[in-house]
């Protein structure tokens, strides 16, 4: 089973691989969305482009979507979590909830 290290909430969470990552982090309380996103999202659509994370090693998780190269065109450092699908253990920066 892949581990998932959430860097600045220093969480570590046991996931099932292929397991989407905007679903495990919204399970363990792991802020992904920001100010009005939290209310105001597309739900793990792909569409709103608020829910943006860091994924290292990239070879732990499915490739960019062609939501991920529209919403995030000129941030090839970035993920949307919402598309990410998890297969080895990695670690994940949030852009929110600095804490």
């Amino acid at each position: 089973m892949p581990t998932v290290f959430f860097e600045r909430e220093n969480k570590r969470v046991e996931v099932e691989s292929g397991e989407n990552l905007r679903y495990v982090a919204l399970d363990n309380d792991i802020p992904i969305y920001c100010h009005i996103f939290n209310l105001a999202n597309c739900h793990g659509n792909g569409l709103c482009g608020s829910d943006k994370v860091q994924v290292t090693p990239a070879s732990a998780v499915n490739p960019r979507t062609v939501a991920e190269r529209v919403q995030l065109r000129k941030r090839e450092d970035l993920r949307l979590s919402c598309q990410v699908q998890i297969f080895g253990d990695c670690t994940i920066v949030t852009q929110c909830g600095r804490r």
